[in-house]
């Protein structure tokens, strides 16, 4: 017998990661479970953006599924507009009850800087309760230090909390297109830049210019020293301005004969533009999403980290040391050392990736076991 499941994403995002996170836990749970799933995808951005809300004809299409796996995105992050719930499942707090089906969170991640508002913060902490105390649901963060962050910054109650590999490390892709950035005859080296929250992510005054002018010393190294190909890669519009300082502080040369950018990719090309990543020699990925589907696929990355998230799922993962901090006053070392490391043995990280990977499916493995249990259960109609 086919299972039923809607599937709440940020289906219509123009922010590829979260194809990475949506074809990631598809792919596990279809994996994991003996019957076949028909999914069925509801656009969560046009929640977000106000065009659909989330109110009783809602819960009557999760009520029409066999469960509901709402999507593990970005959905704490303390918004203005989330007056129901405090997060981006804002569901009011007198529809919980008519849902009669389980609910899944799979993997919720927070983005919530140090000195920020969070507001309807009574609001947050009363959904975390009321999915908590509901046996036919259950709460699923990331392993990005989200279940630490709740508990410890936000003094929240986690015991039913589950933390969840980012399943963007499984993300299928398609290695059979083609990659018109790449040359045949050079390394291919993907640069993930990441300029989402400028404010708040390079707070200190001229540390986004100064490590804009680190990583283009870095590079400018790189090239003299490897015959590489550099495909900037936007992951979100954002990225664009963080790419065009980027080029202005590299020289003509460079930026004219050894730098190409990709383009931007919708959630339904998701598996082609991982297939770029697939195929890349090395990865410097500012980027979460850049970050952890490079492991998955076994592609050797450096992460540059500009927050904790980052730190906290790679030290989750055994590969903390890995992380090169993108804000130290002398990047441009740290980097090029990092590079140099990698690329004297690629294969030491290509190991050292699949040991994770593995770990994290284990993991995985155990929370589908959870999910398909709940499935399976007994839950009132």
């Amino acid at each position: 017998m086919t299972r039923r499941l809607l599937h709440l994403v940020n289906a219509h995002s123009t922010n590829i990661g979260n194809g990475a996170l949506i074809e990631g836990v598809e792919r596990v749970l279809a994996e994991d479970s003996i019957k076949p799933i028909d999914w069925r995808r509801e656009p969560w951005d046009d929640y977000t953006f106000e065009f659909k809300r989330f109110d009783r004809e809602f819960v009557s299409l999760v009520n029409q599924h066999d469960a509901l796996i709402v999507n593990g995105a970005v959905a704490i992050n303390g918004r203005s507009y989330l007056r129901n719930a405090g997060m981006r499942f804002d569901l009011p707090e007198d529809l919980w009850g008519e849902i009669k089906r389980p609910v899944i969170f799979y993997g919720l991640s927070y983005r919530h800087w140090a000195g920020q508002p969070f507001h309807h913060l009574d609001k947050f902490k009363a959904a975390v309760a009321r999915i908590q105390s509901n046996a036919a649901m259950l709460l699923g963060v990331r392993n990005d230090g989200t279940k630490a962050w709740l508990r410890d910054t936000m003094g929240i109650d986690v015991a039913r909390v589950v933390e969840v590999p980012d399943t963007a490390v499984f993300v299928p892709y398609d290695d059979g297109a083609p990659v018109p950035e790449f040359e045949s005859k050079r390394l291919n080296v993907i640069v993930a830049l990441n300029d989402e929250d400028t404010t708040q992510r390079y707070a200190e005054a001229g540390s986004r210019e100064r490590m804009l002018r680190c990583l283009s010393g870095a590079v400018t190294g790189m090239l003299s020293h490897w015959d590489m190909n550099i495909i900037l890669a936007p992951h979100y519009f954002d990225d664009h301005r963080m790419i065009a300082d980027f080029i202005d502080m590299c020289p003509p040369r460079l930026a004219h004969q050894r730098m190409i950018s990709s383009g931007l990719a919708r959630v339904g090309n998701t598996r082609q533009f991982f297939g770029r990543y697939a195929r890349a020699d090395l990865v410097i990925a500012m980027r979460v999403h850049s970050m952890s589907p490079s492991i998955g696929l076994g592609v050797p990355m450096i992460p540059l980290v500009t927050q904790d998230r980052m730190v906290d799922f790679l030290a989750d993962v055994g590969l903390a040391d890995l992380a090169v901090d993108a804000l130290a006053p002398d990047l441009e070392t740290r980097l090029f050392t990092a590079v140099e490391r990698v690329l004297a043995d690629p294969d030491a990280t290509r190991a050292r990736f699949a040991t994770a990977k593995a770990g994290m499916r284990q993991r995985l493995s155990a929370f589908n076991d959870r999910v398909i249990a709940l499935l399976d259960g007994s839950v009132p109609v």
